[in-house]
């Protein structure tokens, strides 16, 4: 709740757009939740100082935001995951450090089951990344793709 009234007075103050604003708003809190001891020491301090910015991996390809239709798998290897697929719509993916992406874990468990959040270094073998440009030839978006992908547990 401290959040979302933080987002709507900033907004209202018309503050600028931040350039780490997928790890402040939202890779950070989910780390200050979910995360082990071990990732807050690691992430929060550089999500704070934008020494490492992030990009969100959720959007699919003919999917959109739906994640009952997540597509893109993650195989448990024991102490690292294979990642398979792509996402769309990837903002600031260009330049991020880091993306945190929903993959699929499970494929055998129910549609919106089975999934699992993942943070995972854009400078990984297997990233790729292809600008979207609008129609005013303006890059903030992108298409990532993600071919094994090797993720560490």
């Amino acid at each position: 709740m401290e959040q979302a009234i933080f987002e709507e007075e900033y907004f209202r103050a018309r503050g600028p757009i931040l350039p780490g604003y997928s790890g402040v708003m939202l890779a950070g809190p989910t780390m200050i939740h979910w995360g082990t001891e071990a990732q807050k020491r690691r992430f929060l301090p550089r999500i704070l100082s934008a020494e490492d910015i992030w990009c969100q991996g959720y959007s699919e390809p003919n999917a959109g935001s739906d994640l009952a239709s997540l597509r893109t798998r993650a195989e448990d290897g024991g102490d690292h995951f294979l990642v398979n697929g792509q996402k769309v719509w990837t903002s600031g993916a260009h330049y991020a450090d880091w993306i945190f992406a929903l993959v699929r874990t499970d494929p055998d468990a129910p549609k919106h089951r089975g999934i699992s959040f993942l943070m995972v270094d854009m400078k990984t073998p297997g990233i790729g990344v292809r600008p979207i440009i609008s129609m005013g030839w303006h890059h903030a978006t992108n298409e990532t793709f993600y071919e094994d992908v090797r993720v560490p547990v």
